[in-house]
């Protein structure tokens, strides 16, 4: 219960929007969506980018902190859910995946 309070909390605090973002190491940024992962209920879509190019993955919220596990070699980050901002604008960078 706890968790999908703070679930809905993280979600409602984006009113309409679909994406948040926070900056990353590479000039870029990781972005977490409410968009399910292809065959999962509770996991979404994910993806970060830089210059050079993107990587994408799946995220959950897991003790009130965004755990995400990229596609490349199944690298798994955790980060803290106040980092993320409400992003609207971003569009995914295609080129060379990470």
């Amino acid at each position: 219960m706890k968790k999908l309070l703070i679930c809905m909390l993280f979600m409602s605090s984006s009113v309409m929007a679909d994406t948040w973002a926070m900056p990353n190491e590479g000039g870029g940024q990781i972005v977490i969506s409410d968009r399910l992962c292809q065959g999962y209920k509770h996991i979404y879509q994910a993806y970060a980018y830089t210059n050079k190019g993107y990587i994408e993955g799946c995220w959950a919220l897991m003790d009130g902190k965004v755990h995400i596990v990229w596609e490349k070699n199944n690298g798994r980050r955790v980060y803290e859910m106040n980092d993320f901002v409400p992003d609207q604008t971003t569009a995914k960078k295609k080129g060379t995946s990470l």
